[in-house]
């Protein structure tokens, strides 16, 4: 029987229907059932589900800014849902944008272990992976996207696996962390369909939600 994928999407600036449509055949050759919803309200049903992962790719929050998303962000309810299910065991994989919902939420920053500050416009910039081995990255070879290049104020205390270069300095653009009896993983790349269809991406998004689901 399929592993079964929870996967919350919504918010502005991306196109998230576009994300789900690229990833279901993806996760259907791994046997994954998915089930996509725009309701961030499904957080709160987590509790005695028969979800193995959730995943969650959405640009929302309170910020009011010209770059800045204008979909309210997660209630306090439905992060709180969420923080109790990974906790007991669950898996997290927050996708690009997901981080963007921690700056009106400092209990959903500290869950996924980092939060969005800025971008510049997309550009092209080669993916990293450290040289010392994760299940995450494993036989994954560094490989060049053309991307929104996020920023993130990230806990020291996350492990980083893959790492971009932008103006001289690194930055963390995948990494885990443990939450509880949980597990938590987080992958800054992701915006767009020339991204989407990349083969080291793709596996790249398997091998977390393996390993998520270990």
């Amino acid at each position: 029987m399929g592993k079964r994928v929870l996967m919350v999407l919504g918010g502005t600036w991306h196109d998230f229907d576009g994300f789900a449509a690229a990833m279901r055949p993806v996760f259907k050759r791994a046997k994954l059932k998915v089930e996509a919803t725009y309701e961030p309200d499904a957080l709160t049903q987590l509790d005695g589900s028969r979800y193995d992962l959730v995943l969650i790719n959405t640009c929302i929050g309170e910020r009011r800014e010209d770059d800045g998303p204008t979909a309210p962000g997660f209630t306090d309810r439905q992060v709180e849902s969420l923080t109790r299910w990974v906790r007991g065991g669950g898996g997290l994989l927050a996708v690009h944008a997901a981080t963007v919902a921690g700056q009106s939420s400092p209990a959903l920053r500290t869950l996924l272990g980092g939060v969005f500050v800025t971008h510049p416009p997309q550009f092209n910039f080669t993916v990293y992976p450290l040289h010392e081995e994760h299940p995450i990255t494993a036989r994954i070879d560094a490989f060049t996207v053309h991307d929104e290049f996020y920023v993130q104020d990230y806990d020291r205390s996350v492990e980083i696996h893959a790492v971009a270069l932008d103006r001289g300095v690194a930055h963390p653009m995948v990494w885990s962390k443990s939450e509880g009896e949980g597990r938590v993983a987080y992958i800054a790349m992701g915006h767009g369909p020339e991204v989407w269809g990349l083969e080291p991406y793709q596996r790249l998004m398997l091998q977390a939600i393996e390993w998520l689901m270990a």
